[in-house]
């Protein structure tokens, strides 16, 4: 039996378009694409768009057939879903943390070189000084570092297909020169003798920085944000929510449609008048918009 604004079509449309949003934003916190283009979280934000249009459609058709005069009077009998609040209460804010981590991707040719590295074993290595190439640079500590040298030296790099000797230029030494002997650490590839040998270059994922390091206050605060939300937000009110309004919902969509389209230029790889992070970090703005015009106007 169909019902102002609610049949079959609308609740399949309505739970597919919140799981699928819900889905969309644990794959951006997991980051399942290291760098552009981010196919799986794009492909499940498009799902999340394809259910909410066959909501407002299905939506639509349910009060049309209401305002059939041969149909049955509608008496509601739903009692408010008490899973809503905790899915809204805690998606905003992860979802908001989600687009935020966007801004930090890093770009496809990093990526790519990243884990060619990786497959041939590049790290950090400790190997030994063979002679010195060049006179030792002696600096003068101050209050915010030791004393240190600075020389160009002759390295043995152990290679998987024998070892070779290797110029380093401006290797860093505390207190004292370097001598014939001394062991350093450098970065190599072990399987790929082309690889630069550098004494600092380590290649670090800024959304992995966000999501470790500073998860020490970062996810206590995303928790306790949608803690204030969930008890905020009142059961009844999420409740009515669930029936479509086209001034409530429309506008609402249209806000987080919004937010999709400004996180494109780093999804995707590509600059919209020499901009990419910008628009992203305006797109973390759209989650808390549009649940406000919606908890607002309903």
């Amino acid at each position: 039996m169909s019902t102002p604004g609610r049949s079959a079509a609308t609740t399949v449309t309505g739970w597919g378009m919140v799981l699928s949003w819900a889905a969309t934003v644990a794959a951006s916190l997991w980051a399942f694409s290291p760098y552009p283009p981010l196919i799986p979280e794009l492909a499940l934000a498009g799902v999340t768009v394809l259910f909410a249009v066959g909501w407002v459609v299905a939506s639509y058709r349910a009060r049309a057939r209401a305002r059939d005069p041969l149909s049955k009077p509608y008496r509601e009998t739903r009692r408010p879903n008490r899973l809503l609040p905790y899915l809204i209460g805690f998606g905003i804010p992860f979802a908001t943390f989600a687009a935020f981590l966007t801004v930090f991707t890093v770009s496809s040719s990093y990526g790519r070189e990243t884990e060619r590295l990786e497959r041939v074993g590049y790290d950090e290595y400790r190997v030994g000084v063979v002679r010195l190439a060049g006179k030792p640079e002696f600096h003068p500590g101050d209050s915010d570092r030791d004393p240190y040298y600075l020389t160009d030296l002759t390295l043995r790099i152990p290679y998987e297909d024998g070892p070779r000797e290797v110029t380093v230029p401006h290797m860093y030494t505390r207190h004292k020169p370097p001598v014939p002997g001394t062991e350093v650490d450098v970065y190599f590839a072990p399987r790929d003798p082309g690889t630069r040998v550098v004494e600092n270059a380590e290649r670090d994922d800024p959304r992995w920085i966000f999501l470790v390091f500073l998860g020490i206050w970062i996810w206590p605060l995303l928790l306790v944000a949608g803690g204030i939300l969930t008890s905020v937000a009142k059961a009844r009110r999420l409740h009515r929510l669930r029936r479509f309004r086209p001034d409530v919902h429309l506008p609402a969509l249209g806000i987080l449609l919004t937010g999709l389209v400004l996180l494109l230029p780093m999804a995707l790889e590509f600059q919209v008048a020499g901009y990419d992070r910008l628009p992203a970090l305006l797109a973390c703005l759209t989650p808390a918009l549009a649940l406000t015009w919606a908890i607002k106007r309903s």
